[in-house]
Order: structure tokens, then C-alpha cells, then sequence
């Protein structure tokens, strides 16, 4: 099993993907929208990611519908899940990414700055640090790298995209997908702190919503539970949904201050 709708009657199972399709894509064009509308307002280049990536998981969606449509055709319906696997996670990976150099800006570089403390005590070892230093600059070119090698790697190895090969990819995935997001959850509560809004505490909900989707997901693999795969749908509209409303919000917020702005100073 890979696109969970087959587990439903063949009867509505299209027509319920439809429906699941035209939701989540029109959620995550809002989203998408409104984010580029911030970063255009703001010119703060790390917000770029934000808006491709929200792109890129609107047309995995579409992917998803498609490969339900070709079910029946073993080539066409790989395809199709492949290019969904792949556009998700690198849409994820972009997402943190933002989230990465959102956060050194605002001056959470951990890493760095354990480094610059104990330059004050020479006594201390920096060689755990630097390799930490490392590790931490390496992590962006991983993130974007993965979503991409990794799917490569499979094709290569089955360029007939055998069913279990894709099985056991898309496991991996799902893992990768909550790895990230997990990521992306814990710097937004940084980014909680330092703006002290409660207001944002929706955009951590949001990415815990897409989490637990995941998460539901993992199980369907696992035992091809329908009520998890449709448990996974509403926190993917719930989250989507949650974060259409705080980005539209904060865009019109941005607006509103940047006109009061435009006449104070006309």
C-alpha cells in the first residue's frame, strides 16, 4: 500500500481525494501567498524558503491525487508517489531551513557562542565545540540534501520503481518528514520566546498538527488502519487550516503597519 486512499471503497475514494486535494492546496497557496506577501513587506531574505516550500507541498498534494487516479497503472502510480515523496520533504527541509537562518539572526546561534565564551577560558577544550561548530554548519546543505539523494538513490537502484523499494522509501521518509518538523517545532517556540506572543504559539500548534499527520501516517504503514489514515487528513486540514489563519493575520497586521508608516511620513 502506498497512497493510503486505496484502503477506502473504491467508491468514494477518488471523489474523498478530490475534496482532500482542492482543501489542502488551496490552504497551502493561502499560506504560501501570505508568506511571500511578508517577505516582500520585509525583505528579509530567510522568508523565502517559507513561501517555496509551502509551494512545493501544494503540488506534492496534487501528485498524491494523481497517483490514486493511475492506481491501476503499476508505472504511472509509482511515478507519482516518487515525485510526492521527494517534493514533500524537500519542501519540509526548505521550510526548516528558513527556520535555521531565522534563527541565527535573531541571535540563537548556540554553537557560536559557546565558542566565543570559552575563548575567555583558555583552560577549556574547544575542539567538542568546534566539531559541534561543524556539525551545525553542515546541517543546512543535510537537510536539503537528504529529501533529494535519498530518492535519487532509490531510482537508481530500481529504475523500475519496484513496489517494496518505495514501500520502505516512503518509511524512511515519514521518519525524515518528523524529524524535520520536529526541528521546525522546537525553533518556532525559540522564536516564541524571543518575540514573548502568545498569539505565535498557533504556528507551533500548526506544526504539530503536520507532525502527528505524519505520525498517523507512520501507523497506516504499518498496520493500514483506516481510522489513522483518516485521523491523518484532519490534522493535515487542521494544521494547514491554523496556519492559513495566523499568516494571513500577521500579513495583514504588516500591512496595516507599514500604511500607518507610508502616512506619517507623507
Amino acid at each position: 500500500m502506498l497512497n493510503p486512499f486505496t484502503l477506502l471503497d473504491p467508491s468514494i475514494a477518488s471523489t474523498l481525494s478530490l475534496l482532500l486535494t482542492i482543501a489542502s492546496i488551496s490552504l497551502s497557496f493561502v499560506i504560501s501567498w501570505h508568506f511571500f506577501r511578508l517577505y516582500r513587506f520585509s525583505g528579509f531574505g530567510y522568508l523565502l524558503g517559507l513561501p517555496i516550500g509551502f509551494a512545493a507541498i501544494s503540488i506534492s498534494f496534487l501528485f498524491e491525487h494523481l497517483s490514486l487516479i493511475y492506481a491501476n497503472d503499476n508505472s504511472w502510480y509509482h511515478v507519482f508517489f516518487w515525485v510526492q515523496l521527494t517534493l514533500q520533504s524537500e519542501a519540509l527541509a526548505l521550510i526548516a531551513l528558513s527556520y535555521r537562518y531565522k534563527n541565527r539572526s535573531d541571535g540563537y546561534d548556540d554553537v557560536t557562542d559557546n565558542i566565543l565564551i570559552s575563548k575567555q577560558f583558555h583552560h577549556i577544550n574547544t575542539t567538542p565545540i568546534k566539531v559541534r561548530k561543524i556539525l551545525s554548519d553542515s546541517l543546512p546543505m543535510l537537510m536539503v540534501a537528504i529529501p533529494f539523494v535519498v530518492p535519487i538513490y532509490e531510482l537508481v537502484l530500481g529504475p523500475d520503481f519496484n513496489y517494496s523499494g518505495l514501500a520502505d522509501l516512503s518509511f524512511f521518509i515519514r521518519l525524515y518528514n518528523m524529524a524535520i518538523l520536529g526541528y521546525i517545532f522546537t525553533s518556532a517556540i525559540k522564536s516564541l520566546v524571543k518575540a514573548a506572543n502568545i498569539k505565535l504559539l498557533y504556528i507551533p500548534a500548526a506544526f504539530a498538527l503536520l507532525w502527528l499527520e505524519q505520525y498517523s501516517l507512520m501507523i497506516t504503514y504499518f498496520d493500514n488502519s483506516v481510522v489513522a489514515f483518516i485521523g491523518s487528513t484532519v490534522v493535515r486540514l487542521a494544521g494547514l487550516g491554523l496556519f492559513a489563519y495566523v499568516v494571513y493575520n500577521a500579513a495583514l497586521r504588516l500591512k496595516g503597519k507599514m500604511e500607518i508608516e507610508t502616512r506619517e511620513k507623507t
